[in-house]
């Protein structure tokens, strides 16, 4: 029997700062703290950036979806705890549950990563880390799996120049500041009545310092948008996102 922790935690104590015009914590700030979790855990795990940067290499988040009932308030506490369900050759799934102090249930989280070749950019085979395979853990994940988001041919939006602030120290547009400009196409009247309930992202291509581009919604449902960030001279869509709105 594997001695590796095949499941990990950490707790936050909530506060203003990390919360919104509706005095809930942020969608960018919970999707941070749930990458934190996983980097955290994978260090734990001897699979972390520690261990695979020295050879050139790095995780990258392919796919995020997150489903709150509820999210935390200031002076909450946030514990998030996190396990590997599964991985191939090519793809590891880790999941999530956040809950409060008293071990209420805000919600859930699923995750899909791969491996790059920081030179190459090119995805990895990652079957030969057997960490991976003895860190499985065998806890069920209730929320539905990732969908696909299908292209958008007409929409609302924006365009949005990208900045120094958006890239992060893999010289990338941050995962997180993606989302927060996804939620910007969400206007505040909506959220000050409803929340988002589920949100899916499928990181898809990279985006560079000064590329300008289109961020767009479309409502395929009441309440149910999708929406796609790519470059405004065309090209390949950098996200593909799906927002579903309850009312609070």
């Amino acid at each position: 029997m594997s001695s590796l922790p095949t499941q990990y935690a950490k707790t936050y104590n909530i506060v203003a700062s990390d919360c919104n015009a509706q005095r809930e914590v942020t969608l960018p700030f919970l999707a941070n703290k749930i990458l934190d979790v996983a980097t955290e855990h994978a260090d734990i795990l001897g699979i972390g950036y520690a261990d695979i940067t020295p050879k050139n290499q790095a995780w990258v988040l392919a796919r995020l979806a997150i489903e709150m009932e509820r999210y935390p308030a200031p002076y909450e506490t946030l514990r998030i705890e996190t396990w590997i369900e599964d991985f191939n050759k090519h793809f590891s799934e880790r999941n999530f549950c956040m809950l409060d102090a008293e071990g209420n249930i805000y919600g859930y989280a699923r995750s899909v990563w791969f491996v790059i070749d920081l030179t190459t950019r090119k995805s990895l085979d990652i079957s030969s880390f057997s960490r991976l395979q003895e860190s499985i853990s065998d806890r069920v994940c209730p929320m539905t799996r990732i969908g696909k988001v299908k292209p958008i041919l007409s929409g609302e939006g924006f365009t949005h120049k990208v900045k120094a602030g958006d890239i992060d120290y893999n010289r990338h547009f941050n995962s997180g500041k993606q989302i927060e400009h996804i939620v910007n196409l969400i206007p505040m009247y909506d959220l000050d009545t409803k929340y988002i309930n589920r949100f899916e992202i499928s990181y898809m291509n990279e985006a560079h310092f000064n590329q300008e581009l289109s961020l767009q919604r479309f409502e395929e449902a009441p309440d149910n948008y999708a929406a796609e960030m790519k470059p405004v001279d065309g090209g390949a869509a950098i996200c593909r996102c799906r927002m579903i709105l309850k009312n609070r």
